[in-house]
């Protein structure tokens, strides 16, 4: 089988030469990304790609420099890291699903604690379609049973103060997900438009969650 391939200039991915639907792409076209979409910008794009890639290399062993107006989202990441001590087997690794006919790049895959866990940083604040790009990233892989890893988003703080990770539980997502990973028709029609809200959990931590300047670009 072949390997996919991801373009991060375009934001697209290719597999065996053809196109392939993202998770991004697949929610978007359902409008499901919500009023939280118009205030998208390149320089919130840029920030969160730098922030990622600085994670990246903490976690890959490397040293990791960001501007001073950004260090405050590494120093949240690792401060979790160190205090929650997961154990990554994928970090920021392109995924596609023959079976889903979809392809993504869950930010963390691994396990915490002896459970098996998905993770995506946020340099944002919560939105509600962000339980249900974790149970699609989860059905990108078949290691594991759906709906057996833990979903959870990590909410960088600019500041540095320990992120603040939001379990996401429900198990709709699934549902949602299922049907909306399925081979794309050239005008989306068949797709779901509903909005819905996630009710999110967030894990017993120190500190409350506080917005930032602004959502990521998704990926």
């Amino acid at each position: 089988m072949g390997r996919v391939v991801f373009d991060a200039a375009t934001h697209v991915y290719q597999f065996e030469g053809r196109d392939i639907p993202s998770v991004t792409t697949r929610i978007a076209a359902a409008g499901l990304l919500g009023a939280g979409a118009q205030f998208y910008t390149a320089a919130s794009a840029a920030r969160g790609t730098r922030v990622h890639l600085a994670c990246a290399e903490y976690d890959h062993g490397r040293e990791a420099v960001l501007p001073d107006t950004e260090s405050g989202y590494l120093d949240s990441y690792t401060f979790w890291c160190k205090m929650m001590r997961p154990t990554w087997s994928h970090i920021e690794q392109p995924q596609y699903s023959s079976t889903h006919d979809t392809a993504g790049t869950a930010d963390r895959v691994g396990t915490m604690n002896g459970q098996p866990l998905i993770v995506d940083l946020k340099t944002g604040s919560p939105a509600s379609w962000h339980g249900l790009q974790l149970a699609m990233y989860d059905l990108l892989y078949d290691d594991v049973p759906p709906q057996q890893r833990r979903r959870l988003a990590l909410y960088l703080r600019k500041d540095g103060r320990l992120a603040q990770s939001v379990e996401y539980l429900d198990p709709a997502d699934y549902t949602l997900a299922l049907a909306l990973m399925k081979r794309m028709d050239t005008d989306g029609d068949h797709l779901p438009r509903a909005e819905r809200h996630v009710d999110p959990r967030p894990e017993t931590q120190p500190g409350t969650l506080q917005p930032n300047d602004g959502p990521d670009q998704p990926v």
